[in-house]
């Protein structure tokens, strides 16, 4: 067997198997991560169909924040899914298959078009995160690897069917392997590929409003009292990606990323830390009662000693201020000051 038809059989069978089996595991591990937290629920089952459906299709609350940006990637995804299930030259290929399956096809200059529109997209998204300096600080190596790898196969798709680059003496002759390698990479890839919440560290003030909204328990948050600190986690399988942390943030500092991760998938029920703030000591009584860079930030606009004091300290401190203040006050310091 050469490596061409190695590529065309058991490799791609292979892709194809470990795919189902991710998707079989991902659907398995949601379900039980959502009726955990379903706990609190009345109707388990209702709820857990909702939050299926609310993955399925991801109706993302960030795009109120940035409503362009959000079109643009649902037309990106659209066209990513679309065009390889029904390109009229895959389905030829599942109709001389052993399964002999066939379905309606996509026009061929419909599937020109959304492979342009994708390509175009992919090709934004790269330079989007080139240039913004704020997008690029937050980029990595992996984010470029994404977007590269689910282009890849649709500019060779591209070139295959246009013969575009039939002259150049390599790629020329072996577009049709570079093309079912690269459409394996980008299957193999999105078996263990995540779109997950990031908080950006120097935005968050540690208010958890994110946790608060977040309507499958997937952001947890507990106050540790030892290391004095707010541990935000977090559990990748219960995610629906509805973007209610994004909305929800007044700071801007959560947000939704793909992620490439085997080690990830492996990890079922674990919730990993994601953030931790450090938590501001009261001043009177020593307990904890509110993030440090919550209260750094609303010292900014509001100075007050009452700050530095928690909320039970704080309506102590409040009633001996408006205490001195009262005229009863001044009048019994004065008699005593008289008697002594």
């Amino acid at each position: 067997m050469d490596f061409y038809t190695f590529v065309e059989g058991p490799l791609l069978w292979i892709v194809f198997i470990i795919l189902a089996i991710s998707i079989f595991c991902r659907l398995s591990f949601f379900f039980s991560s959502i009726i955990k937290s379903a706990g609190h629920k009345d109707v388990k089952s209702a709820y857990t169909v909702a939050m299926l459906g609310r993955s399925l299709v991801p109706f993302h609350m960030g795009t109120i924040k940035m409503p362009l940006y959000a079109a643009l990637r649902y037309v990106f995804h659209v066209c990513l899914l679309v065009v390889p299930v029904w390109l009229s030259g895959h389905i030829s290929l599942w109709e001389e298959s052993r399964f002999e399956i066939s379905w309606i096809e996509l026009p061929d200059k419909w599937a020109d078009w959304m492979t342009l529109v994708l390509l175009g997209l992919a090709a934004w998204f790269i330079i989007r995160r080139s240039l913004f300096k704020d997008i690029r600080v937050k980029s990595s190596i992996r984010d470029y690897f994404i977007i590269l790898i689910t282009a890849l196969p649709f500019l060779t798709g591209w070139f295959l069917t246009h013969g575009t680059i039939d002259s150049l003496p390599f790629f020329g002759e072996n577009i049709t392997l570079i093309h079912m390698l690269t459409g394996e990479a980008m299957i193999l890839m999105a078996a263990f590929l995540f779109c997950r919440t990031r908080i950006d560290t120097s935005k968050c003030i540690g208010c958890a409003s994110c946790e608060i909204q977040c309507p499958t328990g997937t952001l947890e948050t507990k106050d540790d009292a030892a290391k004095k600190q707010r541990i935000f986690k977090y559990s990748h399988y219960q995610c629906i990606c509805c973007g209610e942390c994004v909305k929800t943030c007044p700071e801007d500092a959560a947000e939704l990323r793909h992620e490439v991760s085997i080690r990830r998938f492996f990890q079922a029920g674990a919730k990993h830390e994601i953030r931790a703030v450090e938590l501001k000591a009261c001043e009177r009584c020593g307990a904890l009662f509110a993030p440090v860079p919550q209260i750094e930030k609303v010292g900014k606009t509001f100075e007050n000693d009452c700050l530095h004091f928690c909320p039970d300290c704080r309506k102590s401190n409040m009633g001996d201020y408006l205490k001195s203040l009262s005229p009863w006050h001044h009048s019994t310091k004065k008699s005593d000051n008289m008697t002594a």
